[in-house]
């Protein structure tokens, strides 16, 4: 299936202009995904995923070029939306490119609201100044369970519950690593770097709320990019954004947008 779904994906890519955001590592493993598709004869035609973990619940697909606006991923996505409540999903969000006009329709037509876009960024590599004295990171511990979820739940509004299964999730991973930020010796925020296709990827970037604005996010990230540039590897990252001011702090270290991916709260009741 995952071929299958490869090869629509790579046509619509071409053919629209777009990057589309399926998360084949997920499909792979069909762990945290349900899917919902279309087929004829032997060809893939339509394909609609939902991905969930704890209470969230993101949707995602496309349609063969040749055969849109015909109704079918109006077809699939009912289906799913039908399914949801044995995923225990309680917040659904539907994403899409930012440039995909036959996903932007589609989310006007079903009335979903905009809620954020997430970037993603890669690294020019230059010279870096030096981090301040007075940041540090150091690999996660069990220790830190605790501070670190709590760092989750309010760093991206998300349930307690959901942030203890990232957190379990994270930890059964070997291409992950998590740093806890500190700052003058007291932890001050984490950083997870993973590990796919020779390319690093930096997510679950977050600084307690009451220690920002003091250059603790900056001077970490500049640890985190002076390590990566001695392993001479791609290093990129997501980040969410409701305005763009949070990319003024990738974009100053050296980080170039190349997608944007609007994601949208879709009501379930």
């Amino acid at each position: 299936m995952l071929e299958k779904i490869s090869e629509l994906k790579t046509l619509c890519e071409k053919t629209d202009g777009i990057q589309l955001k399926l998360n084949e590592d997920t499909i792979q493993t069909g762990d945290g995904v349900k899917m919902f598709y279309q087929f004829i004869s032997d060809e893939l035609i339509a394909y609609l995923g939902v991905y969930y973990f704890g209470s969230v619940g993101e949707v995602c697909g496309m349609v063969h070029p040749d055969y849109r606006r015909q109704g079918l991923f109006s077809t699939l996505f009912k289906e799913a939306i039908d399914a949801v409540p044995e995923m225990g999903i309680k917040t659904m969000l539907l994403n899409t490119p930012a440039q995909s006009e036959s996903g932007q329709a589609f989310i006007q037509a079903v009335k979903a609201v905009y809620k954020m876009t997430e970037y993603q960024m890669k690294w020019e590599s230059q010279p870096l100044p030096a981090a301040s004295e007075a940041v540090s990171i150091r690999r996660s511990e069990e220790k830190d369970r605790q501070f670190q979820i709590k760092l989750d739940a309010k760093g991206f509004f998300v349930p307690v519950e959901d942030a203890e299964q990232f957190l379990n999730a994270e930890r059964n991973d070997p291409s992950t690593i998590t740093y806890i930020i500190e700052w003058n010796g007291k932890p001050a925020g984490k950083i997870r770097i993973h590990s796919n296709d020779g390319q690093k990827w930096i997510y679950g970037f977050v600084v307690s709320s009451d220690l920002r604005g003091r250059g603790i996010g900056r001077n970490a990230l500049l640890l985190v990019l002076s390590q990566l540039q001695q392993e001479n590897v791609e290093v990129h990252l997501e980040v969410e954004a409701e305005n763009k001011g949070p990319l003024k702090l990738y974009e100053s270290c050296g980080f170039k947008v190349y997608h944007a991916q609007d994601y949208f709260d879709f009501p379930l009741s």
